[in-house]
């Protein structure tokens, strides 16, 4: 899928806080929460090609504002909901 993103910053952010603090004995790190950044891009041409995804993913939606909202949990919907764009 041929992409662009329409800028070089976020659009927003999404701070998950860990309930228990996740450690990486690997790295050495003390994972305390994520933070998600949102960018604003459009689709130029193709198609999602899920064969050739480098994380293992095996399925993906198409989804409108509305069926994301019936997805998520509240707390992360109030969140994202203003980023989202009306059809």
């Amino acid at each position: 899928m041929n992409t662009w993103v329409v800028g070089n910053a976020p659009i927003g952010h999404y701070v998950y806080n860990l309930q228990k603090t996740r450690v990486d004995e690997a790295k050495k790190v003390e994972y305390l929460g994520e933070k998600v950044f949102f960018m604003k891009a459009r689709i130029m041409a193709g198609q999602a090609d899920m064969s050739k995804n480098l994380f293992g993913d095996q399925e993906m939606q198409w989804l409108t504002k509305e069926e994301i909202e019936a997805l998520v949990a509240p707390k992360y919907w109030a969140s994202i909901k203003n980023m989202l764009t009306e059809r």
